[in-house]
This record gives C-alpha cells, sequence and structure tokens, in this order.
C-alpha cells in the first residue's frame, strides 16, 4: 500500500518521501504521526500514588485472609493440600509413579510433615480419627480457635480442641498428638493418591 503526503499549500498528494511538493515545490512540512495514549499512560502521579498504595493494601488483605482462613475454617487447608497433592503426585500425568523408595519416602515425609504443621484445623472427616482416639468415652470433639495478642502487633492464632460431654467441657486435648494424627492421615493421603496415579497409569495404557 502507496503512503502519500498531502502537500500543506496545495493540498496534492505526494509520495511519502517527497520534501518538496511536486505541484507547487512548496516545502511539505513534516508531521509526526499523533500516537494515541492509553488510558493508563493518561493518569496523572497522584492516581498512580493511589494505586499503589491500594495494589499493597490488596496484598496484604490476601496474605493476611489466607492465614486467617486457615486458621479458623475447617477444611480450607485440607482442600488446598489436596489440590496441591495431585499436582505434587502428578495423579494425571499418565505415566506411572516412582520406583525409588527414597525418593518416594523423602516426597511422602515432606507432604505429610506440612500437612500436620499446616492443616491444624483438620475437617470432619480428618478430626474423626481424633474424637475416637483421644476424647473419653461418650464425648464429641469440638474445634475453635483461639486468638490473643500477647504483644503490640503480634497476633497468635492457636487451636483448641476440647471433648464435650452435654455441652460441659470434659477434657481439652494436647495439640502434639493431633498433629501426630494428622500426619499419619497425610501420609495415607500421599499414598492414595500414589495409588490413584498408579490406576490412571493402568487405565490410559490399557494395562490389567
Amino acid at each position: 500500500m502507496l503512503v502519500m503526503k498531502t502537500c500543506n499549500h496545495c493540498n496534492k498528494t505526494n509520495p511519502n518521501d517527497a520534501d518538496f511538493c511536486n505541484h507547487c515545490g512548496n516545502m511539505i512540512k513534516h508531521i509526526q504521526p499523533e500516537v494515541k495514549k492509553t488510558f493508563w499512560s493518561k493518569l496523572p502521579s497522584w492516581a498512580w500514588v493511589f494505586i499503589g498504595i491500594g495494589v499493597i493494601a490488596l496484598f496484604l488483605f490476601i496474605i493476611i485472609g489466607s492465614f486467617y482462613s486457615l486458621a479458623h475454617f475447617e477444611g480450607v487447608a485440607s482442600i488446598l493440600f489436596l489440590i496441591a497433592g495431585v499436582f505434587v503426585f502428578r495423579v494425571f500425568s499418565g505415566t506411572p509413579p516412582s520406583n525409588i523408595p527414597v525418593m518416594r519416602a523423602i516426597l511422602v515425609g515432606f507432604f505429610a510433615l506440612m500437612g500436620a504443621t499446616v492443616d491444624q484445623t483438620g475437617n470432619y472427616i480428618y478430626n474423626k480419627p481424633v474424637e475416637k482416639w483421644m476424647c473419653p468415652e461418650g464425648t464429641s470433639l469440638d474445634r475453635s480457635t483461639i486468638t490473643s495478642h500477647p504483644l503490640p502487633g503480634r497476633t497468635d492464632m492457636t487451636q483448641n480442641f476440647t471433648c464435650y460431654r452435654e455441652d460441659v467441657p470434659v477434657d481439652t486435648l494436647d495439640m502434639l498428638p493431633i498433629m501426630g494424627i494428622r500426619f499419619l492421615e497425610y501420609m495415607l493421603l500421599a499414598y492414595l493418591l500414589i495409588g490413584l496415579r498408579w490406576l490412571v497409569w493402568k487405565i490410559k495404557t490399557g494395562q490389567k
């Protein structure tokens, strides 16, 4: 496509590389093409200050909200670890699980340790073994999060597992054995995901 220049004196068109008009001889002014500004480039500097503050506030809100959700709501960490486990153990990769025992043990152990450390709230299913093995017979388990502020600018959130009999607290459980049970639960989950990967591989390859 041929680009033409228009003479600003006689309004005749000329080739794009012409410096003088071929019709009247007038010098053709080189007009820089107008660059359209985007919405973001039109914003003044003070607006960018507020945008930066808003981005930082949103980032802090996500971080603090994540910690709050993990510490208060049962099942949040469990779901996140289940999704992470599907990717970590490559359940749907279509390849068989690793046959190196040491590597598998390290991966399973790390996954179980992280699950026991982060997923302290557990969920209804994960907390049933805690209730069965640690609560006195005839009692039910209830979990709550205790939030304290021991120092200015410091917030501690601890889990409170208490066994109740007819709404009367009977025994408050120690968190250490609960984390031990959670560790075993996440080891079991890890091996279930490894078994699922093996099953998916069998189905995709048509092996029996």
